[in-house]
């Protein structure tokens, strides 16, 4: 994957994108009780990711 300073130089080839993985992950690191597992349960984890994931879909919506 190119840098983001080589998208520029390029223009015949396709420009240079973060991977939606990266973005999401990203994203996720924003709440801080996913960035350092405060859970103790694989149950209250996934309920909160589900949560944070809510949280993200409305704001691109919004």
């Amino acid at each position: 994957m190119r840098s983001r300073g080589e998208e520029v130089r390029d223009r015949w080839r396709t420009p240079a994108h973060r991977w939606v993985v990266e973005r999401t992950f990203a994203w996720l690191k924003g709440f801080r009780s996913l960035r350092t597992r405060y859970c103790c349960y694989l149950v209250n984890f996934m309920g909160l990711l589900y949560l944070a994931l809510a949280c993200i879909l409305w704001r691109k919506l919004v």
